[in-house]
């Protein structure tokens, strides 16, 4: 899987974490999330999100949440 292929946009970032887009673009502008900018808009590493990994699914990469400790 490239590189393109793992990078999800702040409105997809910001349905899965279950947080406004807003919220996202702070996390971003504050280092707490990685993103890199690609014309006008911010993408993210999807395995950068906490607890978050790229599967592939019956029609094609899927996000998947894994249970995170606190430990």
């Amino acid at each position: 899987m490239g590189m393109a292929e793992n990078l999800i946009t702040v409105r997809e970032a910001a349905n899965f974490l279950r947080i406004s887009a807003r919220t996202v673009y702070r996390l971003i502008e504050s280092g707490q999330i990685g993103a890199v900018r690609i014309g006008k808009q911010w993408r993210i590493p999807a395995n950068d999100l906490p607890g978050v990994t790229i599967v592939e699914g019956p029609n094609g990469p899927q996000l998947q949440t894994q249970a995170v400790s606190n430990a």
